[in-house]
């Protein structure tokens, strides 16, 4: 399900709206899902937690990120 109107979704009824073939509103979907403020953000959550081998690092590691103000994926929206 969709959490609202999102990029990939906007892009799939733009293209079909012009009435090509499925795999072509299929494609431009899929490219605007590759970014990385959309689906390509959960490749970014994912490096998040593999650079962590156990709990305790994690936690110290994010607190780190919290404390600089960094993005991190995964909390809040864009995941």
């Amino acid at each position: 399900a969709d959490h609202e109107y999102n990029a990939s979704t906007f892009t799939a009824r733009t293209i079909t709206s012009t009435l090509p073939d499925f795999y072509s509103s299929v494609t431009g979907a899929i490219g605007a899902l590759r970014g990385p403020l959309h689906g390509g953000a959960n490749e970014a959550a994912m490096e998040l937690i593999e650079r962590y081998a156990t709990p305790d690092e994690a936690e110290k590691g994010v607190l780190e990120l919290i404390a600089k103000k960094a993005l991190i994926m995964g909390f809040g929206h864009p995941v």
